[in-house]
């Protein structure tokens, strides 16, 4: 299984690694691209846009897909998505896009996906997903921005990302969720705007 977790897209540092892990020239990379954990945010969501544009430039074959087209929908969401390299799901509300998830039947074909050789990435809400617990996000995610509150991440990750450390807006409740994690006695990870983690199989490492 492989991964690529970041806070929010793949910075220029971050790049080769990106590569190394696909195993493909950045031109020949098909590249899903997931926008729905922005959908509460609606015309507010500027990042989304500026995400977006950061990953066009990097030239490869991305296409836009919108969960919304496939809730109940899990075969066709099977289809449409095995076709491509990297699945990416990028920021927003976490628990939205966990619930969107569900919806789709995401979460009940994404280890399948991942075992044929198809890359998870994922920036902010992306990459917190993936673990076994949502709980205490809530300090930085309104939960009821999603019409169904759920706690249990994908569990592709024992691991806990805790995005955007260091940003001072922020940084505060950040640390505040570190502290409750620490006090379940679950590992965590904190990476900043220019870091990623990537999980290849077993081994995960944190760049730069």
């Amino acid at each position: 299984m492989k991964l690529f977790l970041s806070s929010t897209t793949i910075s220029d540092g971050l790049i080769a690694p990106f590569i190394a892990l696909v195993g493909k020239e950045l031109k020949d990379i098909s590249f899903a691209l997931i926008e729905n954990a922005a959908d509460p945010y609606g015309e507010n969501a500027g990042f989304v846009l500026e995400n977006r544009a950061t990953l066009q430039l990097l030239g490869m074959r991305l296409e836009l897909i919108d969960l919304n087209q496939y809730q109940n929908k899990t075969n066709e969401l099977k289809e449409r998505l095995s076709n491509f390299d990297v699945i990416w799901f990028g920021g927003g509300n976490t628990y939205y896009l966990r619930w969107i998830m569900k919806v789709t039947g995401f979460d009940t074909i994404v280890k399948e996906l991942l075992g044929t050789g198809i890359i998870y990435g994922g920036g902010s809400a992306g990459a917190v997903v993936t673990g076994n617990t949502l709980r205490h996000f809530d300090l930085v995610d309104d939960p009821k921005s999603s019409p169904e509150i759920m706690y249990l991440g994908l569990g592709l990750t024992d691991l806990v990302i805790i995005p955007h450390w260091g940003t001072e807006k922020i940084q505060e409740k950040l640390h505040e969720i570190q502290s409750l994690f620490t006090n379940d006695n679950i590992e965590t990870i904190q990476i900043s705007d220019n870091q990623a983690v990537i999980v290849n199989d077993e081994r995960w490492t944190v760049l730069p």
